[in-house]
């Protein structure tokens, strides 16, 4: 029996490699994450981290300014060690990134986007406590496991936040509603501070005139609105 689930869930090996998407250098210091063990690692001074995981596992690749990456191995080739580079893409706007022509969201797939706010992969849902076993679900729940499930949930949606700002302000400015330099873009996200509950549910005139009105404070506090 015991070889037969072997063969079902085989352990594998990946060595793998962190890359920035646009300047192609490695990035230090990614978390590499499988919510269902707990296992936690850093990647080195050159972008690598190497892992042992179970061939169903999911992992999380995250780090502060960057969007978190999930990937699973569940679909890939048979092998016992894989190589792969991951390219990540970062959230802080810089006049060193190369231009991307991508089409512009519209008001509506703004909002689209904004009503599914908050959904995280099925894989960082905590678990259902047992109730034949209390003791166990409670230290399940204190336990690094519980811990790296929550910090990946929070980092998700604070990306997924930051993602939809910058395409409302993108918007904003499109329609001449506002003129926030790019390089206040993360000042201000950080300045309005609402939760995602804000963004998920209050009307697209309750959001702009907040961002609005909060816009206007914030360009004369930083001189660039006289």
């Amino acid at each position: 029996m015991g070889t037969a689930l072997a063969q079902v869930n085989p352990i594998v090996k990946i060595s793998g490699r962190v890359i920035d998407i646009y300047d192609r250098n490695p990035v230090s210091g990614v978390s590499i994450i499988i919510p269902k063990s707990g296992t936690s690692i850093p990647t080195d001074a050159d972008g690598r981290f190497t892992i042992n995981c179970n061939k169903r596992d999911t992992l999380f690749l995250f780090l502060y300014g960057y969007q978190t990456l999930r990937f699973s191995m569940a679909d890939s080739t048979d092998k016992a060690e894989y190589h792969p580079v991951f390219e990540f893409d970062r959230l802080t706007a810089t006049t060193s990134r190369p231009i991307i022509v991508r089409p512009k969201p519209t008001l509506n797939d703004i909002d689209k986007e904004r009503e599914k706010m908050g959904k995280t992969p099925k894989e960082l849902d905590q678990p259902a406590m047992s109730i034949s076993s209390p003791i166990s679900a409670l230290y399940d729940l204190l336990s690094n496991r519980a811990k790296e499930r929550t910090k990946l949930r929070e980092q998700m949606q604070a990306d997924e936040r930051t993602r939809i700002y910058r395409e409302l302000f993108d918007y904003y400015k499109e329609a001449g509603l506002f003129d926030l330099p790019d390089e206040y873009y993360d000042q201000f996200i950080n300045y309005l501070n609402l939760p995602v509950d804000f963004l998920k549910h209050n009307s697209d005139y309750t959001i702009t005139k907040t961002i609005l009105d909060k816009y206007k404070k914030f360009g004369l506090e930083k001189g660039f609105i006289k």
